[in-house]
């Protein structure tokens, strides 16, 4: 299941016009927003909402790329906070980074770069309906043995998660 991030947004545009306060909201979407998209696109809980200021996604999960990769994306360069960008002089030049700075090579960047453009959105949707498929395949079959507890909903990611039966 997700979160209700259109709740939350409304609630806050109320509470934002009652208090004066201009409270943004960022979206933890690590598995989710690899999914929403594509399965669930009439979903709103990303940049439609206006106080969705960035939202976060992890490249290694569902988004086909070996652990390593993720990436915070922001509404507007206003909204990226100053305190995360680092200025640091290289060749003699003034370079604003607002990267994580680690000896690291660049190979997730570029399997993630390769997967967006050889799936596009179809084929994400594809391997996404294909997830859901599988995951719903699983969940008959485990209910069919009368051995476990289907715990997760039909919503949302597409995994099955249950427990074992007290009998």
């Amino acid at each position: 299941e997700f979160e209700d991030v259109k709740r939350l947004n409304d609630l806050l545009v109320e509470k934002n016009k009652q208090t004066g306060w201009d409270t943004p909201i960022h979206v933890d979407a690590a598995s989710g927003g690899f999914i929403a998209p594509f399965l669930y696109p009439e979903l709103e809980w990303d940049f439609r909402l206006p106080l969705v200021k960035s939202i976060n996604v992890s490249g290694h999960k569902y988004g086909l790329v070996y652990a390593g990769i993720g990436w915070v994306i922001w509404r507007n360069k206003e909204d990226l906070p100053e305190e995360l960008i680092f200025h640091i002089n290289y060749l003699g030049a003034d370079q604003p980074t607002f990267t994580l700075n680690f000896s690291k090579g660049s190979s997730q960047v570029i399997a993630q770069y390769y997967q967006l453009i050889r799936l596009g959105y179809e084929g994400y949707r594809n391997v996404m309906e294909n997830c859901h498929e599988n995951a719903m395949v699983l969940k008959e079959g485990l209910e069919k043995t009368g051995r476990f507890n289907i715990v997760s909903k039909d919503n949302g990611v597409p995994l099955v998660a249950f427990s074992l039966k007290d009998n």
